[in-house]
């Protein structure tokens, strides 16, 4: 008699342990985030305990971390660091500075590394944790503000994840976990990890709420852009097509925000300076697909990849929407030509 397979878990291929000793997992965990005090809320409960830790390119990590029975979490001060916590099924409450929230799969929490955090997760309560480094996300808000952050960022505790304005950034992560999962296209340190990891800060930063929401969408500083700031931007995105391009970068080169950029875009381009990026891409990948003769020549992958296309489904469409054929159609006439 065959019995059932057990169900793989999140970014199982990237374990670090499993413990059923209290010890040993808070100090296996404390490795990845910072010392804590851990204690099982029931104290003859069998610990169920893992870690699964996923590192993108530098600065970003998706974690998977399960406890079993229910558990009392108090690490203090992140101090160096973000986490968005995403409860995968039961629930957690949730403690930082004056904010406390109850986290559930349509609720998580996002605790800022300047106020102090205590949590008690619910038994049976996994969550897919997104590790954020507070310097580089700190950068990032500043390129994308044109201006330096003198306030500690903190965020709003509680992120509703079917807030519409977050569906981008939750089917992301979404995204981001499951080709983790499949091992065979994000590799941590490569150019397509490093633009992932520069649009996941830079979404939560736009989306989530925060203390510098308002300064970051334009309430706070309005300025009349000449379109040579649009153009300015333009060039630049056309320069750098091939390289891990982000809207904060952009703000950096031409010099101001966020906000700033997007309303010239609008008013002077008719679309977004990102919408402009993509497209530029998007004839940048048709060029090298019609350029490449013969049956050495790049394939679609490989190229779409270069020019930093991370799922390939999504860009296949965008690829025909835009000129009416499939990829793989435009480099089969050229190679049949």
């Amino acid at each position: 008699m065959e019995t059932a397979a057990t169900p793989q878990l999140p970014l199982q291929r990237y374990r670090l342990f499993e413990s059923h000793d209290v010890d040993e997992a808070r100090e296996s965990v404390a490795r990845v985030f910072c010392p804590h005090g851990l204690v099982t809320l029931r104290p003859r409960a069998d610990l169920d305990a893992c870690h699964h830790s996923a590192r993108l390119h530098r600065d970003v990590s998706l974690n998977y971390v399960q406890y079993g029975p229910g558990v009392q979490i108090d690490p203090g001060y992140l101090q160096d660091f973000f986490l968005l916590q995403i409860p995968l099924r039961g629930a957690a409450e949730i403690r930082c500075g004056a904010q406390q929230v109850d986290a559930t799969p349509r609720l998580a929490s996002l605790p800022s590394p300047t106020e102090l955090l205590s949590m008690r997760w619910a038994d049976d309560s996994p969550h897919l944790i997104v590790r954020l480094a507070r310097p580089a996300l700190l950068s990032r808000l500043e390129s994308l503000l044109q201006a330096p952050v003198r306030q500690h960022l903190v965020f709003d505790l509680g992120v509703p994840l079917d807030n519409p304005a977050l569906a981008p950034l939750v089917h992301f992560i979404d995204y981001l976990r499951l080709t983790l999962d499949a091992g065979n296209a994000l590799q941590a340190g490569s150019p397509l990890a490093e633009h992932a990891e520069a649009y996941l800060m830079a979404s939560l930063l736009m989306s989530a709420g925060h203390n510098h929401s308002r300064a970051l969408a334009g309430d706070t500083q309005r300025r009349s852009l000449l379109p040579r700031v649009v153009r300015r931007a333009q060039e630049y995105m056309e320069a750098h097509a091939d390289q891990p391009l982000s809207l904060a970068d952009v703000c950096r080169e031409v010099g101001c925000s966020a906000r700033a950029l997007q309303l010239a875009f609008r008013q002077h381009a008719g679309q977004g300076p990102m919408e402009f990026l993509r497209e530029t891409r998007l004839e940048r990948v048709r060029a090298e697909l019609q350029a490449s003769a013969g049956a050495n020549g790049a394939g679609v992958r490989e190229v779409a990849q270069k020019y930093g296309f991370l799922h390939l489904g999504h860009f296949a469409a965008q690829y025909r929407a835009r000129f009416g054929e499939r990829p793989s159609e435009t480099l089969a006439e050229e190679r049949h030509g």
